[in-house]
């Protein structure tokens, strides 16, 4: 599977679909040595109506799984981004601290921003958050929480401050667990099999040409291939080609260093 993933789409799609149209091929063959012409075009007028009505309860799965993957996948990237803005609003709000504290809060936001790219995004491929990224993290919420209240000029900013910094945690804490959020192994089963009878339903067609009829197989297995695929790829939003990528961070770096 992460091999699939991690290649560019247009070699794992060219690949699947090669396998997938070989067996196509070979089982088609072997139905039509199997069954004799007379069997196969008896299954046309039922078999017809059944496959109809199979055929469209299978395209109402897919397109509800289709959409609730494509709305995780820009859920997901759309957290990101907002991870990244509460990071800047605290850079912004923390100005209105005295100087003895405005100056701490940029290294230790770069360095937990840092973290994040170069350490806990490797493990979000597994699920898996970083004990680095936690821990600036928690340096982060240490400072802010142990401000002299006493000193402060502006409270209105501070309080802005910490309600960033808690919404960041929040957000750190859902790009964590929409990295393991994939659909579950029951709807899975429930798609390849119905993916695979879909395909296997046409072998008990009759066409005169084998050809023609290996043809509209092939296009019907390619279809059902290129949705599975894409399937894959939106349910592991932080896994493969497509990734979600960290260049939300590096715009925050960006800032934070002084480049805009």
């Amino acid at each position: 599977m992460n091999i699939l993933l991690n290649m560019h789409p247009v070699i794992s799609i060219f690949l699947l679909c090669a396998v997938m149209m070989r067996i196509s091929y070979v089982s088609l063959k072997l139905v039509r040595r199997r069954f004799p012409e007379d069997v196969l075009k008896g299954n046309h007028e039922v078999g017809g109506l059944i496959f109809n009505a199979f055929g469209l309860i299978y395209a109402v799965l897919v397109a509800f799984v289709v959409f609730a993957t494509w709305g995780e996948y820009d859920d997901s990237k759309k957290n990101v981004d907002q991870e990244s803005i509460e990071l800047s609003d605290i850079y912004h709000n923390s100005k209105a601290l005295p100087e003895e504290y405005r100056l701490q809060v940029n290294p230790l936001l770069i360095a937990y921003i840092n973290d994040v790219m170069n350490d806990e995004w490797k493990n979000l491929e597994n699920g898996e958050p970083s004990v680095k990224a936690r821990e600036s993290f928690n340096r982060i919420w240490t400072f802010f929480t142990t401000i002299d209240r006493t000193k402060l000029t502006n409270e209105i900013a501070y309080q802005e401050t910490l309600k960033h910094l808690n919404d960041a945690g929040e957000r750190r804490r859902t790009r964590i667990f929409e990295s393991t959020n994939n659909i579950p192994g029951i709807i899975w089963t429930v798609l390849l099999f119905g993916g695979v009878m879909t395909i296997v339903y046409t072998y008990f067609f009759f066409a005169k040409n084998i050809v023609h009829q290996f043809v509209m197989t092939s296009a019907l297995t390619i279809l059902n291939t290129l949705i599975l695929y894409m399937i894959v790829m939106l349910d592991n939003p932080f896994r493969g080609y497509i990734k979600i990528d960290y260049s939300a961070f590096q715009y925050t770096l960006q800032m934070l260093n002084g480049g805009w």
